[in-house]
């Protein structure tokens, strides 16, 4: 009967729609944006080791928690199995290969805050740097891609990418302030590296923006391949080393604050 009254057919408006560039711009940044905050920082506090591995315990808990709900889950959900799997195995060679080029560079312990104290001003700053970008340019895409389905953005991805970027800043600052760095190189270094991880946020979304959801979910779970291999040989490795048996509390402290921001909010 009502169909018969409307001069065009009737359709009901889709339950979601995707956000905008400038929303992948905008929180791509705002995640990322850490990295330059917390290095600054590092470079003038010199944060203690136990300081650093204690963050990199709770990160733990966050990035386990962020893969578990917010990547691979979400992965899962745009595309199924294959494409999750298939993403999740090319994220994890990807990062591996690359961080074994940069263990030959003499970048094995980024996250340590007394990396860089017997290394070169250039060779130091190279290394973290490039280590930086294969931690931070997965993650921030991993915000741009999410964008694609949805404008609501999970507050638990926002939140994981910004708090894991903190203890790589902090070490990475400390490190780079004992090759000799000034604190005003220091900053344009990271300054560039926030750029960087911010464009990788807008570039995923541009980019993909017409890709159906096999490729979508393929490259979600890429971005949570590089994470996971990311959090499994430095993030834990590193942390268990200055905390010992509090890493599973500071860990599981970390995941609970995670897992309560992916099932509560989100932001528009």
């Amino acid at each position: 009967m009502l169909a018969s009254v409307l001069p065009v057919p009737f359709e009901m408006p889709p339950m979601t729609q995707g956000g905008s560039q400038w929303d992948a711009l905008l929180w791509g940044f705002v995640a990322s944006v850490s990295l330059l905050v917390s290095a600054v920082v590092g470079s003038r506090l010199k944060p203690g080791t136990k300081t650093v591995a204690g963050l990199l315990a709770f990160t733990a808990g966050v990035l386990i928690a962020l893969l578990s709900y917010d990547l691979i889950g979400e992965a899962f959900a745009v595309g199924g199995l294959a494409p999750s799997f298939l993403g999740m195995g090319i994220g994890l060679l990807a990062y591996v290969s690359a961080n074994r080029w940069l263990a030959r560079l003499g970048n094995r312990d980024r996250r340590s805050c007394e990396h860089g104290g017997n290394a070169t001003a250039s060779t130091g700053a190279m290394a973290l740097v490039l280590g930086a970008l294969i931690d931070g340019i997965p993650e921030a895409a991993s915000i741009g891609i999410g964008l694609l389905e949805t404008r609501f953005i999970s507050v638990a991805v926002i939140a994981g990418v910004f708090i894991a970027n903190i203890p790589e800043g902090l070490a990475s600052g400390a490190g780079l302030s004992r090759t000799g760095l000034s604190h005003r190189r220091i900053a344009l270094i990271w300054g560039l590296v926030t750029l960087a991880c911010t464009l990788s946020s807008w570039l995923a979304f541009v980019l993909l923006r017409e890709s159906g959801p096999f490729v979508q979910a393929a490259l979600i779970a890429t971005a949570g391949g590089g994470i996971l291999a990311m959090t499994l040989q430095t993030v834990i490795p590193e942390a268990f080393d200055g905390t010992d048996d509090l890493i599973s509390v500071l860990g599981a402290i970390g995941f609970a604050v995670v897992f309560t921001l992916s099932h509560v909010v989100a932001i528009r």
